[in-house]
């Protein structure tokens, strides 16, 4: 890291560690997760320097803090993701509503399926 990045990295774990001290008590659920031997490192590194009690708090605190970081975009996944909602739910209805579901499951409970103009059945059924 050059010296502007470190300057930046210190003062991004100074936030987070002011928000993560509020937040902590809030914390919801665990999350577990892979990570590069460099992203460990700097983990770690917050660890070593007492600004995170544990590996847990100090991947807490980064997270927290890329999060705020990208409000905007993470507001318009936000978005997005609800447009896709409302666009399978119209779809799972109008699957419903046109009987293949019901066809499908009929075809499983027998153990065949329709393939072009003939019938599949699994080797167990001959």
């Amino acid at each position: 890291m050059n010296k502007n990045q470190k300057i930046q990295f210190n003062q991004m774990v100074e936030r987070s560690v002011k928000r993560a001290a509020k937040n902590l008590s809030g914390t919801k659920g665990v999350v577990s997760v892979r990570l590069s031997q460099e992203e460990i490192d700097v983990i770690d590194q917050l660890v070593f320097l007492e600004l995170a009690k544990n590996r847990s708090d100090a991947t807490a605190m980064l997270i927290r803090e890329g999060i705020r970081t990208h409000q905007t975009l993470l507001g318009e996944i936000r978005e997005y993701t609800a447009e896709l909602e409302q666009v399978k739910a119209k779809m799972q209805r109008r699957i419903q509503e046109s009987g293949l579901v019901g066809r499908l499951q009929q075809a499983h409970d027998r153990e065949e399926i329709q393939i072009g103009g003939g019938v599949y059945e699994p080797e167990g059924n001959k």
